[in-house]
């Protein structure tokens, strides 16, 4: 499974849009891999999470063709990873030749609602599905299982579990603070060859708790590591920084590369391939947690 990173920011984006802070200002300065865009990831080359604001500049910056997307999963509601106007633009208005297949889109209920409201689906050619917890579907070449984020208590937050046909199997967790049980219980022993986890808040611990701060991604690697459900070689990958961290894309390597962690910047690319120490991903139904 190849995952690239196409945006590792948090809402505002590094540097902020009206930010004159300090990291913003050597942000500027740097350049590189301390310029962030609002936050998004593609599978292979065309599973698409997230579509944010910023995803005309990552078309340019990438050399996306979006026309090329097997399928849409957005993690949830919030602006700065649904952008529900974007979609008109695949009408008949904007594009000369018509797209025939209509474009699979897949998230929480409140997504889907605001989609169903605010484009005109006779002239937009996507379809809807709305997921639930727990529950996997198969997307595509993908079984996709939703688990519930620590996030906002006012939206439906999903992080998800996805795998391949290969047998290689992805945990995608941004946005989220740490675990509620439930959701702990629910990966204990699934077999994960990869994680993507946000470090929105660096290396700034407790406040805003609806994100994740550097010593909660090792502990969280640490913790699915002990519960047999992540290989200690397999990559985990940082995301979704927020410039309040204050840490520069050299100074977060230094932080988190010492304790087997990766800091993901803007066009990052790696790899995830299939193990087998761990209960295998198919099995993943049969866990989800008990209705209350």
């Amino acid at each position: 499974m190849k995952v690239t990173l196409l945006g590792t920011s948090s809402a505002e984006g590094w540097p902020g849009l009206f930010c004159r802070c300090e990291a913003c200002g050597k942000a500027r300065r740097l350049g590189g891999k301390n310029i962030r865009t609002r936050s998004s990831a593609l599978i292979d080359e065309g599973f698409k999470i997230d579509f944010p604001p910023d995803t005309l500049h990552h078309v340019i910056q990438f050399n996306l063709d979006l026309r090329c997307l097997t399928s849409v999963l957005f993690t949830h509601a919030h602006d700065d990873h649904f952008s529900p106007p974007e979609f008109q633009y695949m009408s008949d208005y904007f594009v000369p030749s018509p797209i025939l297949e209509p474009l699979p889109v897949y998230g929480p209920r409140e997504v889907i609602h605001r989609l169903e409201s605010g484009l005109d689906l006779n002239r937009v050619p996507i379809t809807l599905t709305t997921l639930q917890p727990w529950q996997s579907v198969q997307i595509g070449n993908y079984r996709v299982t939703p688990i519930m984020a620590q996030h906002d208590k006012a939206l439906t937050c999903f992080n998800y579990v996805i795998e391949d046909r290969e047998g290689a199997s992805l945990l995608y967790a941004s946005d989220t603070g740490w675990y509620e049980e439930p959701t702990w219980e629910f990966l204990q022993g699934v077999h994960l060859d990869g994680v993507v986890a946000e470090c929105a808040k660096g290396p700034v611990e407790g406040g805003y708790m609806a994100h994740m701060c550097i010593p909660e991604v090792i502990q969280m690697r640490q913790k699915l590591i002990e519960s047999g459900s992540l290989h200690p070689d397999s990559p985990v990958v940082t995301t979704h920084f927020s410039h309040l961290g204050g840490l520069m894309h050299e100074e977060l390597e230094a932080t988190l590369n010492p304790h087997g962690i990766q800091a993901g910047y803007d066009g990052m690319t790696f790899h995830i391939h299939p193990r087998r120490q761990c209960t295998p991903a198919p099995e993943l139904a049969a866990s989800a947690p008990a209705a209350s």
